[in-house]
């Protein structure tokens, strides 16, 4: 429920704070006090009530109104809180199985039930039995959940197998394909090495391309070396030869 009046404005830690104050029974004087000296509170009362301080009247309303939601609310979380102990203590207990016991118990009351019966219908027989008819509706959707709940994880953990069985199958057939000559030159055939790359992104900025240093051996050197000396090393020594061995050239003047 929404509420318009002054402490209801206020901003929820200050509300908070007063809601626990009044929990512990402190009396209105030294929580109005409280309330109307703080910045905040002067601020949103200046703002949107004129700087008229709240009044014993308006605290008697929040203490019938917002105070008594708020302690609802809190009673609400204890329980929930309780719950939520009891439960994991039950768990623990029962090692996660309580709709089966509770199975148990009401096999044996139906069993004390009949044990004691008489063998007629009486009003008193008849109305104990329709309470434990109830109470097995109640167990039958109980169990049902249990059902349901028990599916749904079965099917997760199948879902998972077979992702993990999809992944492995699939790893195995990539290194089956990798085996064979033609995959591999498919799967490899847009492989570029590091030295072509760097090429090709030169030639897409236009810049020239990259000169080897002067220990880096290049296809071009041999061409260069033969065309500055087109003689053969084995041509050289040919001609050297004679001269080596002290004969004069020959020459086509005949004296």
């Amino acid at each position: 429920m929404a509420r318009n009046g002054k402490i209801a404005r206020l901003p929820r830690e200050i509300r908070d704070k007063l809601n626990r104050r009044l929990q512990n029974g402190e009396q209105g004087s030294p929580l109005l006090a409280w309330l109307n000296g703080l910045p905040e509170v002067q601020k949103i009362l200046a703002r949107d009530f004129g700087g008229i301080a709240i009044s014993k009247q308006n605290l008697s309303e929040w203490r019938a109104g917002g105070f008594a939601e708020w302690q609802a609310r809190q009673e609400t979380l204890d329980q929930a809180r309780e719950l939520a102990a009891d439960a994991k203590e039950i768990t623990a207990a029962t090692d996660g199985r309580l709709t089966d016991h509770l199975a148990t118990v009401l096999a044996v009351r139906y069993a004390a039930l009949l044990q004691g019966w008489n063998g007629e219908l009486t009003e008193e027989f008849r109305r104990e039995l329709r309470t434990l008819h109830g109470i097995c509706q109640d167990f039958v959707e109980l169990r049902r959940g249990d059902h349901s709940g028990a599916r749904l994880k079965m099917e997760q953990e199948r879902l998972e197998r077979e992702r993990e069985k999809t992944e492995d199958e699939v790893i195995a057939h990539f290194q089956r394909w990798l085996k064979n000559p033609e995959v591999r030159d498919l799967i490899c055939q847009n492989y570029v090495s590091p030295e072509e790359r760097e090429a090709r992104i030169r030639e897409i900025f236009g810049r020239p391309p990259k000169r080897p240093g002067p220990s880096e051996p290049t296809a071009e050197a041999p061409a260069e070396a033969n065309e500055s000396n087109p003689v053969k090393p084995s041509q050289t020594k040919s001609n050297e030869k004679p001269a080596e061995q002290g004969h004069e050239p020959r020459s086509g003047y005949t004296p």
